[in-house]
């Protein structure tokens, strides 16, 4: 009569405090694009050069993400979750107190911090989440990544202006050690099975590294998967990194205005992620989901593409919202159907492969934004190659699930 209530309560426990991590890794991951108008000028830079912070970051991430799933079974997810937060607080206090160099440094200790974070989340949630819920709890832990967006761009510019753009940079720092002492109860709860230091390396071997990779590309549902996690996270990057220096630069929108409208954007990326994991869950067909998802992250992309300063604000906030809810809204439904698909007492390692190619192309999409804008010198052009990007995959993972 105990059991049922024991599992709630951890499964709960889990959403919650999972939740709460990733909305801060995302504080993290994110503070420098939503700083980048104010720290610029400091810093002799362009804004729109964050592009490269923005691929050091990613870089950073992926080679993390590669060794991830064995230290996640060395450490525990919850003590491995702390260690992330611990490094990213790093990142984040570097960032605070240094120049361009610094800077560059900063972006590659935080996507070590950030980046195998959601393994360890997925490990837990992959044991306490009832299996007829598994897209939905795994869409609500990830609306902490567009509410942590949300609040980066709601927060960072006031505390940039009224306290300068570093104690912003700091404030992350200090939020992200305090949850990591925050979940120390909780490792009693969920790192019971983390194995004894004699039993594992500290690192992964290279083989350990890439026979995830080669389980995920050999199955036919996880491999076309793999290709439009990786344009999707692209769009993600161009949504969360480069809205607030289009709207300044390119829309001739006010700074704060600028951070509202990424915070709207976000926000319904979190309503979008709960909603596309419940219709996962009900149709029973997230791969016909996330197909769905990227026709409209096409058009969403390609009608931004032509937006201008005659705009309404109005306008422009409603192709946000939408793109928003489907390029920030998707994640979820990829993770869980990825955790799903993976062999027994494989998760985390599946997860990490798969994670590989969604940080990818988050990783190479800015640079590319980047040069087309500098060869273009309009924003037009690399929108539209994304929605093409996009709706080429969305067709092949839809024939893929077809079969």
């Amino acid at each position: 009569m105990t059991a049922a209530p024991t599992d709630l309560r951890r499964y709960l426990i889990a959403l919650a405090a999972l939740t709460v991590i990733q909305i801060v890794a995302t504080l993290g991951f994110n503070q420098a694009p939503v700083l980048a108008p104010a720290a610029a000028p400091e810093l002799g830079i362009s804004s729109a050069d964050v592009a490269y912070y923005v691929a050091l970051l990613y870089l950073a991430a992926m080679i993390s993400t590669l060794g991830g799933g064995v230290m996640n079974r060395r450490f525990g997810p919850i003590r491995f979750s702390q260690i992330g937060l611990v490094i990213t607080a790093l990142g984040s206090f570097v960032l605070a107190v240094g120049g361009t160099g610094l800077a560059a440094f900063s972006a590659l200790v935080v996507g070590l911090g950030s980046g195998p974070l959601n393994i360890a989340s997925s490990h837990v949630l992959s044991r306490v989440s009832p299996p007829r819920l598994a897209n939905v709890t795994f869409s609500l832990k990830q609306s902490g990544v567009p509410l942590g967006f949300a609040i980066c761009g709601a927060a960072l510019p006031v505390l940039a202006i009224d306290l300068g753009w570093r104690w912003a940079a700091a404030a992350v720092g200090a939020v992200s050690l305090v949850v990591a002492l925050a979940v120390q109860p909780l490792r009693a709860l969920y790192d019971e099975e983390h194995a004894k230091p004699q039993d594992l390396p500290l690192l992964p071997s290279l083989a350990e590294i890439l026979e995830p990779l080669r389980l995920a590309w050999r199955d036919p549902i996880l491999r076309p998967m793999c290709l439009i996690g990786m344009v999707f996270s692209a769009t993600q990057a161009i949504v969360v990194n480069f809205t607030v220096v289009y709207a300044v630069e390119g829309l001739k929108i006010s700074y704060v205005l600028a951070g509202a409208l990424l915070s709207a954007a976000t926000l319904t990326g979190a309503v979008g992620r709960v909603f596309w994991g419940a219709l996962a869950d009900l149709s029973r067909r997230p791969s016909a989901i996330l197909s769905g998802i990227g026709a409209i992250v096409a058009l969403a992309s390609a009608t931004m593409a032509f937006s201008t300063p005659a705009w309404p604000v109005s306008m422009i906030y409603a192709v946000c919202i939408v793109l928003g809810g489907t390029a920030v809204g998707w994640n979820g439904v990829f993770i869980a159907e990825s955790a799903a698909r993976a062999p027994a007492g494989r998760v985390a390692e599946l997860t990490g492969a798969t994670q590989l190619f969604v940080f990818f192309g988050a990783l190479v999409s800015p640079l590319l934004f980047r040069a087309v804008l500098a060869i273009t010198g309009a924003y037009e052009t690399g929108y539209l190659l994304l929605a093409a990007s996009v709706i080429a995959c969305s067709l092949m993972l839809a024939r893929a699930a077809a079969k």
